[in-house]
C-alpha cells in the first residue's frame, strides 16, 4: 500500500478518536458520572475497552476499502466513524440523553448500509459486526433507558 493509501487509512480513523474524544471534557464527563444509570450499564473501563475496539474494527473496514478501491464503502465508513462522533457531541456535548437516544437511531442507517456494502468482503463484515450487534443489542436499549432515567 502506497503512503497515501495509508494515510487515506489511518488518518480518518485516528482523526475521529481524537475529534470525537475532545467533547468528553472533565466537566462533561463529571456530569455523566452523576447521572441515573441504568443497571446494564457498563463500568467505565469497558467503555474505553468498546471504544479501542470500535476504532481497531473501523480500522480494518477502512483499510479494506481502501485496498480494494470501494468508494462506496469508504464513503460510508467515514459516515459511521462521523456518526459515531456525533453521538459524543450530542450526549457530552449538549449533555442530552433524549439527543443521544435519537442519534442513536439515526446512527444506524450509515451503520446498516456500511454492513451491507461490506457483505461480499469477509475480513471487512466479520470485523464489523461485532460492533453492528453491540449498537443494536447494547448501545439502543442503554441510550434509551439512560434517557429515560434522566428525563428532566
Amino acid at each position: 500500500m502506497s503512503r497515501a493509501g495509508l494515510a487515506k487509512a489511518v488518518l480518518p480513523v485516528v482523526a475521529a478518536a481524537v475529534i470525537g474524544n475532545a467533547f468528553v471534557s472533565g466537566k462533561s464527563m463529571h456530569w455523566f458520572l452523576a447521572l441515573r444509570r441504568p443497571p446494564m450499564q457498563l463500568p467505565m473501563p469497558g467503555f474505553f475497552i468498546v471504544g479501542l475496539a470500535y476504532y481497531a474494527l473501523m480500522g480494518v473496514v477502512v483499510h479494506r476499502s481502501v485496498v480494494q478501491r470501494d468508494r462506496r464503502s469508504y464513503r460510508l465508513a467515514m459516515a459511521v466513524l462521523g456518526g459515531n462522533e456525533l453521538w459524543n457531541v450530542l450526549l457530552f456535548g449538549r449533555r442530552s440523553p433524549r439527543a443521544a437516544f435519537l442519534g442513536i437511531i439515526a446512527f444506524l442507517i450509515p451503520l446498516s448500509l456500511l454492513q451491507a456494502s461490506v457483505s461480499s468482503d469477509r475480513p471487512s463484515s466479520c470485523a464489523l459486526a461485532p460492533y453492528t450487534v453491540w449498537v443494536v443489542v447494547y448501545d439502543l436499549p442503554w441510550t434509551y433507558q439512560l434517557w429515560r432515567l434522566n428525563a428532566t
